[in-house]
C-alpha cells in the first residue's frame, strides 16, 4: 500500500496543486491512514485532551442539560451525538442518566453518527453496559430526527480553505510539491463559495493576512437541518464569533497541529500522525444554519453554559482537591476549557420559552446563583 504521503504527492502530481482542504481531509480521514481513521487520538495516549478527558463532570453536566432540555421542550427522549470520538462522553452521559434518572434512561434512544470504523469498534467496546440502547449510523443515512442533537469538538476538525490577501487580490493558498517538500502556493480561488462566505460576513481581509474558511461546515449545517424534523442542536467547540476569529491582528489564521499534546504549525510533517484543527467561526455556523431552518437560540461561552447547567454542584460534591481542580478547568479562564470554547444552540420546529436557562446572560445567571446561595 502506498503511504499517505505518497498518495498526497500523487494527487498533487496529477492536479498540479491541491487545496489545503483536500490535504487536510486526506491527512485526517483517508481510510486506514488518516489521523482519525487508524488510532485513538484522545487522552494521554493521543495528541490532545478534550473537555471529556478533563473530567467526567463534563458528561454528567451535559446529561442533565440535555435531559432537562428534552423535558422542557416536550421532545422525544432521543439523543444523537455526531463524532463520538473514544465514546467516553456517551458513556458518561448514559451512565449518569442510568444512575440518576432511570425513568428517562429507560425511554432514551441514543444514536451515534461516526464514520471511523476504528472508533466505532472502540465505542462499542466501551459502551457494552448500554448495549441495546445505542445504534450507529452514517450521516448520509441519518434523517427524520426528533430530539436533542449535539457534537463536541467536531466542527473544528472539518477541512478548511486557507485564503490570503496579496495587494488588492484575494487568493487561495494551495499545497504544491517544491524542491522535494510540500509548501503553500497562492493562486485564484478554487470555488466561488469562498467569496460568498467572505461577503456574507462582510469580511475585508487585510494585506498579507491569512484566514481559514470552513466551507464543509456550511454544507454540514445545511444538511443537518434537512435531517431534523423537530429538535434542538448543541454545537460545542473552540472558536469565536467572526469578528474575533478574523480580526486583523490574527495574521496567520487559526489552523494548528497537535502531536503528543504539543502544538505546532508543521502542517506537512507527521502527515496522518498528528491532528490538524482550526477555530470555528460561530457567526457563519449560525448564519448558514438559520438560512436552512435552524433558528438561533443562544451563543454562550462554555463556562457560562456549564454553570447554567449546574456544574457548580460537581465542585461541591467533589471528594478530593484533584477532582475539584478538574471541574474548575472546564470553567476557569486561565489555562482551562471555559473561555476559548462556545456552545451554539439552535432549534427547529420547537418553541423555546423566555425562561430557557441558556437565554440568560452571565450577569443574570450569576445574580440568580448568588440569591440561591444567600449572597
Amino acid at each position: 500500500m502506498n503511504s499517505l504521503n505518497d498518495k498526497i504527492r500523487s494527487l498533487i502530481a496529477d492536479k498540479g496543486m491541491i487545496t489545503f482542504a483536500e490535504f487536510m481531509n486526506m491527512a485526517l480521514y483517508e481510510p486506514g491512514q488518516g489521523y482519525y481513521q487508524k488510532q485513538n487520538p484522545f487522552g494521554h495516549q493521543g495528541s490532545f485532551y478534550t473537555s471529556v478527558n478533563a473530567s467526567a463532570s463534563f458528561g454528567r453536566t451535559l446529561a442533565n442539560a440535555f435531559a432537562d432540555t428534552a423535558t422542557r421542550l416536550s421532545l422525544p427522549a432521543h439523543f444523537c451525538e455526531m463524532g463520538a470520538g473514544s465514546g467516553m462522553l456517551a458513556n458518561d452521559i448514559l451512565t449518569h442518566l442510568k444512575n440518576t434518572k432511570p425513568d428517562f434512561y429507560a425511554e432514551l434512544k441514543y444514536t451515534i453518527i461516526e464514520k471511523s470504523g476504528y472508533l466505532i469498534e472502540r465505542q462499542k467496546e466501551l459502551l457494552k453496559e448500554h448495549e441495546g440502547k445505542i445504534n450507529w449510523t452514517a450521516f448520509e443515512d441519518f434523517g427524520g430526527f426528533q430530539g436533542v442533537f449535539y457534537s463536541n469538538e467536531l466542527v473544528d476538525a472539518f477541512p478548511v480553505h486557507r485564503v490570503i490577501r496579496i495587494g488588492e487580490e484575494v487568493k487561495e493558498l494551495y499545497v504544491i510539491e517544491h524542491e522535494g517538500g510540500l509548501t503553500f502556493y497562492p493562486e485564484k480561488l478554487s470555488t466561488p463559495k469562498i467569496q460568498e462566505y467572505l461577503d456574507r460576513i462582510n469580511l475585508k481581509i487585510t494585506d498579507g493576512q491569512i484566514v481559514d474558511l470552513n466551507l464543509d461546515m456550511t454544507g454540514w449545517v445545511q444538511a443537518l437541518s434537512s435531517k431534523i424534523d423537530k429538535g434542538i442542536v448543541f454545537t460545542i467547540d473552540y472558536g469565536y464569533p467572526a469578528e474575533n476569529i478574523f480580526a486583523s491582528y490574527r495574521r496567520d489564521g487559526t489552523v494548528t497541529c497537535y502531536y503528543k499534546h504539543s502544538q505546532n504549525n508543521d502542517f506537512f510533517e507527521r502527515v496522518g500522525d498528528q491532528d490538524i484543527t482550526a477555530f470555528v467561526d460561530f457567526t457563519s455556523l449560525q448564519s448558514y444554519g438559520h438560512d436552512a431552518g435552524l433558528v438561533p437560540v443562544s451563543l454562550t461561552p462554555q463556562w457560562l453554559f456549564l454553570v447554567q447547567s449546574g456544574i457548580l454542584s460537581e465542585i461541591e460534591n467533589a471528594e478530593t482537591d484533584l477532582q475539584k481542580a478538574s471541574v474548575k478547568a472546564l470553567i476557569m479562564p486561565e489555562g482551562g476549557f471555559g473561555t476559548n470554547f462556545f456552545v451554539l444552540i439552535q432549534g427547529k420546529n420547537v418553541t423555546v420559552p423566555d425562561d430557557f436557562p441558556y437565554r440568560k446572560g452571565a450577569k443574570e445567571t450569576l445574580d440568580i446563583l448568588a440569591k440561591m446561595n444567600g449572597f
